[in-house]
């Protein structure tokens, strides 16, 4: 089912990621996000429940489609639980480029 050209993505709906740009906030250590506890663990249910329904409909390389704003914030929030799942960001991708959206999550 893998598709030979492009790039197989799970995205953010504009809820999500507008949240998530939210809860940016600047620290000692730069920019970090800020989630209530519940949320970021339902977020990263809804994402192991998007992979999951990815992989049972045959696709297994899969990356995380995100605001650039978001990106790094994002890829350190989920690399403990998803350490193989690549985090890309809109400004990443050529133009062109082929984009298989397969899964929009929203909590």
């Amino acid at each position: 089912m893998e598709t030979k050209h492009g790039l197989n993505v799970i995205t953010l709906s504009d809820q999500l990621e507008g949240l998530l740009n939210r809860s940016l906030v600047e620290s000692a250590a730069g920019m970090e996000l800020q989630l209530e506890p519940g949320l970021q663990q339902r977020f990263l249910q809804v994402l192991d429940q998007g992979l999951d329904y990815c992989q049972a409909e045959g696709f297994t390389k899969i990356s995380l489609l995100c605001d650039p704003r978001i990106r790094l914030q994002l890829r350190r929030l989920i690399e403990k639980t998803f350490p193989h799942l690549p985090v890309l960001s809109y400004a990443e991708i050529a133009s062109g480029f082929q984009v298989n959206p397969l899964v929009t999550l929203e909590v």
